[in-house]
């Protein structure tokens, strides 16, 4: 350990006396780690578990399906009510079942009391189920129950943010609002969602059967409706999984020969859905869009570390002769070119720590775009007048980002200081005398 403590002071010393040549090498690492660090950031948001969909991590979801009929005429859509009831409820190994309901266009305006303004809300046509499923934090109230919904009362959820500009307070259980001139009662209040978790955004929560024609039909097997599966654990999607495949498998018995119905290899993880493609109508080999990502990666930082490389190999050239005296007192060539790797990781973690603050940077003035990288499925709920790309503290500063930023350092660093190294250190010791 001493010995590795003496290659860092070493390092230290090297970058005050030589500020201009490390300057530059701190603020190349850092822009090569920004980009990567800020998809990184991207990436997280996407998958972490986050509020309210804390359950990422045993969240299996079934967006759309297919349908091909005998003739060969396909289409494409979410899910039926009858393909719900048939392939999805009382699945005996999940915890719980949830089912939202996507209502074209979904924007819709709520009419405050006394005054001519129409506020344009995002709004969520869900079921009873969709509180267990993802865990709100209710600042009041609670949410409505599966009697609500059978009987289609006008109830709804409201986000803290609305219920504040709507009554001027978060306690607004029992309040009345007009939402497209329909009158609704509030039966609780949820702290607020940010736009990025896409499963949940909203700022107004309703039963979904009093969404218009809920129950439409296409083709079908093919409707308005999409399916969130809570596992009682990681471990057990793999049950989930199975029991729906062959629940699909009798459904496709019963529907005949006349058409076939397929749902692409879902249920997803979080994680697969976030990479599958939009509308996707055959099963997707995930481990070639993993490599893709993977690839990307490795190129993000593979053309930096070219030019990293040059510098490292220009700054050993003038420490040759220092290297030519350890050679001749017995110094070998891997004990030489661990040094070199390891003086060089503290510039790379010097310019990692600036990367990572210039990736918080890129992601917090361009997350409009940048969140929808990995794609838009969010949109189609509609961003509202009065919402916003809330960042939360949570999203940027946690452990799994700090690893990260210091695994692509330490990968950084081998891809900029192996080559440099290994040439630097098999040279003979006449020849760096020489030097």
């Amino acid at each position: 350990m001493s010995k590795y403590l003496q290659y860092f002071k070493q390092a230290w010393n090297i970058i005050r006396q030589e500020k201009l040549f490390s300057g530059i090498y701190i603020a190349g690492t850092g822009l090569s780690i920004t980009i990567v660090m800020a998809l990184s950031i991207v990436f997280y948001i996407k998958m972490a578990n986050i509020y309210p969909e804390t359950n990422r991590d045993r969240l299996l979801v079934v967006r759309t399906a297919m349908e091909t009929s005998k003739g060969g005429d396909r289409g494409v859509a979410f899910l039926s009510p009858q393909t719900v009831e048939a392939c999805f409820s009382g699945l005996k190994s999940a915890e719980a079942v949830s089912i939202v309901v996507l209502w074209p266009g979904g924007k819709f305006f709520i009419q405050p009391d006394g005054t001519k303004e129409q506020l344009n809300v995002s709004l969520k046509y869900v079921d009873e189920n969709f509180w267990t499923v993802f865990p709100f934090r209710f600042v009041d109230g609670k949410a409505f129950g599966e009697a609500d919904v059978r009987s289609g009362i006008r109830t709804a959820v409201i986000a803290e943010s609305l219920a504040r500009r709507l009554f001027g307070t978060a306690e607004a259980t029992g309040r009345t609002f007009s939402l497209d001139f329909e009158t609704y009662r509030v039966c609780g209040v949820v702290r607020d969602v940010s736009f990025l978790t896409d499963h949940t955004y909203a700022q107004v929560w309703t039963p979904y059967t009093l969404c218009p024609n809920y129950e439409a039909v296409f083709d079908r097997t093919l409707g308005r409706m999409t399916v969130y599966i809570l596992a009682p654990s990681a471990g057990g999607m793999e049950d989930i999984r199975r029991e729906v495949e062959e629940n699909v498998r009798r459904y496709n018995l019963a529907l005949g020969d006349d058409v076939e119905f397929s749902i692409a290899g879902q249920p997803d993880t979080q994680w697969q859905t976030v990479l599958r493609p939009d509308r996707a109508e055959t099963t997707v080999n995930f481990s070639r869009v993993v490599l893709q990502y993977a690839l990307v990666f490795l190129v993000l930082l593979l053309i930096p570390a070219v030019s990293l490389s040059g510098m490292t190999h220009s700054r050993m050239e003038r420490r040759m002769a220092e290297t030519g005296v350890r050679r001749a007192f017995g110094a070998t060539t891997g004990g030489l070119m661990m040094q070199i790797v390891t003086e060089n990781l503290l510039f790379t973690l010097l310019g990692g720590v600036v990367g990572l603050l210039s990736s918080y940077a890129l992601v917090a003035l361009s997350k409009g775009w940048m969140m929808q990288l990995m794609g838009a499925s969010v949109v189609s709920t509609g961003l509202s007048d009065s919402a916003g790309i809330v960042l939360t503290p949570s999203m940027l500063l946690n452990w799994p980002v700090l690893f990260i930023a210091i695994g692509i350092c330490f990968v950084l660093n081998l891809l900029s200081s192996l080559v440099p190294a290994w040439n630097h250190a098999r040279r003979g010791i006449i020849h760096s005398l020489n030097k």
